[in-house]
């Protein structure tokens, strides 16, 4: 066997190897772009039914988990991914709620995020069970809010 023939084996099996270890890890990153196309791929009609309906029912949660995410959240998720903070309103119901070290309260909604209040407000009351919104304020804030004009500062923590 000669030196060519040993060198483009050797690099065959190099890039086989690099795409074996590298494609299940790019795998669980599947953009909605990427979702789309895979789709649209597909020949069988009902196999593209089926992967469109699948990429459908996951776009609630998809956009849902985006919202209130932290570059410090986003990172330890996906390094590689930039996420968007949109001028959107999540809406959910407290799940769990418990109190911080510092006073604080610490939400736990439905959807399974975990906010933190930013300041201890006795003023302000909130109970398992009530429905609240998390908006946007100035200066990148998020805030939770219930009705009666009850609100407070947040940070999501998962």
């Amino acid at each position: 066997m000669n030196s060519a023939m040993l060198n483009g084996s050797l690099r065959k099996s190099w890039v086989l190897l690099v795409a074996a270890v590298c494609l299940p890890a790019l795998a669980g990153t599947d953009t909605l772009s990427d979702g789309l196309r895979r789709c649209a791929s597909e020949t069988a009609q009902t196999q593209r039914l089926a992967c469109f309906d699948k990429l459908a029912a996951s776009l609630p949660k998809v956009e849902a988990d985006k919202f209130g995410m932290t570059a410090d959240i986003a990172h330890k998720r996906a390094p590689t991914e930039d996420y968007d903070n949109k001028k959107e309103v999540l809406t959910g119901t407290i799940r769990a709620l418990r109190q911080g070290p510092r006073g604080e309260l610490i939400f736990t909604l439905d959807n399974n995020q975990v906010w933190r209040q930013d300041q201890p407000s006795p003023n302000i009351s909130f109970s398992v069970g009530e429905a609240v919104r998390i908006e946007h304020g100035a200066m990148s804030s998020l805030w939770l809010a219930a009705d009666h004009g009850r609100k407070t500062k947040v940070r999501r923590v998962s």
